[in-house]
């Protein structure tokens, strides 16, 4: 079953940008992605989503798929 998109998603900087930005190929700069997210109003609920959901790919909530897996870590390793 697919689920709906969360409604915060529709105020997200990203949804008003090019998609292909927030997933550069690899070896590509995640750079330009992450300047986007900066002034983006829904950063933080984007990043949540990214974490609880494991989100694998992109630039989410202005961080990139291995600052999250660091920041996984790091709550791992807090409990």
């Amino acid at each position: 079953m697919i689920q709906p998109l969360p409604a915060w998603m529709a105020d997200g900087l990203c949804a008003q940008t090019d998609p292909a930005l927030f997933y550069p190929d690899s070896g590509s700069q995640a750079r330009p992605a992450k300047a986007v997210c900066t002034g983006c109003p829904v950063r933080r609920d984007c990043l949540e989503h990214a974490l609880t959901n494991s989100e694998q790919y992109g630039v989410w909530g202005g961080t990139s798929e291995r600052e999250r897996r660091r920041l996984h870590a790091q709550k791992g390793a807090t409990r």
